[in-house]
């Protein structure tokens, strides 16, 4: 289903369930935006908010506004037209870029890269269209695919490689998954995609974005450039740790900035590499929606979701922004580089929100969400979600009370329905299901579970892999902790948290040979990548050595 073609009847609903009267937006969306910004991260956004937030409906702005700092050791204020990296949102302008090109007739969706990229394997290749590419369905990797080569990610991200030296390493990725068959959001995709740009049309990436986005659609401040020029032009990106809520009580401050070092450009490229402002990406979302650069029928292909949810350059209805308000249809897409965050949100009642910081983390969907809640004059704290998932992370007798698995799958396949693809359960979810069924001391359901998840996920995440082997740790069921800890160490096998996680299994399990074996492991990688936590598994190998 097409967001552009979502029923009739869920319009009424959606109308009579949340809008009301415009007449005081501007004052609440203000409201919550000045909360945000004073004790953003009391209030679950992760750090008092710092950037550029604008708020619009029907085309009438509710807020522009600067909060915060441009530079903090410069003491430079930000202004409503400060530059800011976009991150992720990139993508939407690589997509663009492809589609103009689909649109000219020299390049064709369901052609693989060996068509355009001529040493890139035919046998990995073949199988990864401009389509797979487009919509993150290719196969590949994210960033853990450079880890895996042996790449030290510090000093890959501060040197200069070319387009065509980039993609010549991704070539060397192995897959991770069948191509056409999962979809794995990664950046190399559209790192792939403007190498293919410039192989086809002879321009660069940035000649591109000029002739062919921001100079028709009068985009002064949008663009990609090198990194001297950035330095000049951008906001600076910082990171935000609190410092304790007894010490802040005592103390002016909210916590501690720590200003952070841009990558290089070459290396964000196509998939994260742009600057822009909040004005130029209002009217980049208007010019968007309105087929003023390519027609009607590529604009919906482009909004047509594909596996996940993912159109091209497009999140079509965010599985996490439909689950916290399952009465929205939205397009969205956000942006994330060590110290900023963007998210461009386009709602299908009107509402857009965009929003660009320099002050990392920042809780992007609750953000965003909240925002527009307070657009449509609807108080945070009274909305309510007209379907919840079931108490998933209490106790298995709440949890049953509550519906159970029944209920939890009849939840999925109703968000699904609204979203318009298949929504599966999240790893998150399926961690909380094991740990529910561990808890009442029924392993055996819970394995069933995790042998569920992988059959979701071909490649899960490390994180929530890791936090069920210890789930399963805790629950002395050292065999099965084993077994989870053991494909993180195959899936990552670039990482050392992998490795001592697997040690603690085995030396819970009293297998203490193995124990030191994978500490060593961790302490070989750890050294390797400059790790942070090298004194912790030096620790923990002369903890299990003193007792074997």
């Amino acid at each position: 289903m097409s967001i552009l073609n979502y029923s009739l009847s869920f319009i009424i609903f959606f109308g009579c369930s949340i809008i009301h009267n415009d007449a005081n937006a501007a004052d609440d969306v203000s409201t919550v935006m000045e909360l945000y910004a004073n004790k953003g991260h009391h209030n679950r956004i992760e750090s008092p908010f710092n950037g550029v937030m604008l708020v619009a409906k029907n085309d009438k702005l509710l807020l522009k506004k600067a909060y915060g700092f441009a530079d903090k050791e410069q003491k430079q204020a930000l202004t409503t037209n400060t530059p800011f990296l976009i991150g992720s949102i990139t993508k939407q302008f690589t997509a663009m870029l492809v589609l103009q090109q689909v649109q000219y007739g020299v390049l064709e969706l369901n052609k693989s890269i060996v068509d355009y990229l001529p040493y890139f394997p035919k046998d990995k290749g073949q199988k990864i269209t401009i389509h797979r590419l487009l919509s993150h369905t290719s196969g590949l990797p994210h960033y853990e695919g450079l880890r895996r080569q042996n790449i030290d990610m510090d000093k890959f991200m501060a040197k200069n490689i070319t387009p065509s030296a980039y993609a010549k390493l991704i070539s060397e990725m192995d897959l991770i998954n069948e191509p056409g068959t999962e979809f794995y959001y990664s950046s190399q995709n559209y790192i792939l995609l403007g190498a293919i740009l410039e192989q086809v049309t002879g321009q660069s990436f940035q000649q591109l974005l000029q002739k062919n986005i921001t100079q028709p659609l009068g985009l002064k401040n949008t663009g990609f450039v090198d990194n001297d020029l950035l330095e000049k032009t951008v906001a600076k990106g910082h990171n935000f740790s609190e410092i304790g809520f007894f010490s802040e009580l005592f103390s002016s401050k909210k916590g501690e900035y720590t200003t952070v070092k841009n990558r290089h450009q070459s290396n964000t490229f196509s998939t994260g590499g742009m600057h822009s402002t909040v004005d130029d990406l209002y009217l980049w979302s208007k010019a968007v929606k309105q087929h003023k650069i390519l027609p009607k029928d590529l604009t919906q292909k482009m909004f047509t979701p594909n596996l996940g949810g993912y159109g091209y350059g497009w999140f079509i209805n965010h599985e996490t922004m439909i689950r916290f308000n399952p009465f929205i249809q939205l397009i969205s897409h956000g942006g994330s580089l060590d110290g900023y965050s963007s998210n461009i949100a386009m709602y299908q009642d009107g509402t857009t929100i965009i929003y660009l910081s320099n002050v990392t983390p920042v809780g992007d969907i609750r953000l965003t969400m909240n925002m527009h809640l307070s657009a449509n004059n609807v108080a945070v704290d009274a909305f309510k979600r007209d379907i919840r998932i079931p108490k998933i992370n209490g106790d298995l007798d709440d949890f049953n009370d509550d519906g159970g698995i029944d209920a939890l799958r009849k939840y999925y396949q109703e968000i699904s329905r609204r979203a318009g693809y298949h929504v599966k359960l999240s790893q998150w979810g399926y961690q909380e299901l094991i740990k529910l069924y561990l808890s009442a001391n029924k392993t055996d359901q819970a394995i069933t579970y995790y042998e569920e998840l992988l059959t979701q996920y071909t490649t899960p995440s490390k994180q929530w892999i890791n936090q069920i082997g210890y789930d399963f740790l805790g629950h002395k069921a050292f065999k099965q902790a084993i077994t989870v800890f053991q494909l993180n160490t195959i899936n990552y096998s670039y990482s050392a948290s992998a490795f001592d996680s697997l040690g603690d299994a085995y030396r819970a399990n009293n297998q203490l040979t193995l124990a030191q074996v994978n500490y060593q492991k961790a302490i070989m990688l750890s050294k390797n990548n400059n790790g942070r936590n090298l004194a912790y598994y030096q620790k923990q190998l002369r903890s299990v050595l003193k007792n074997s």
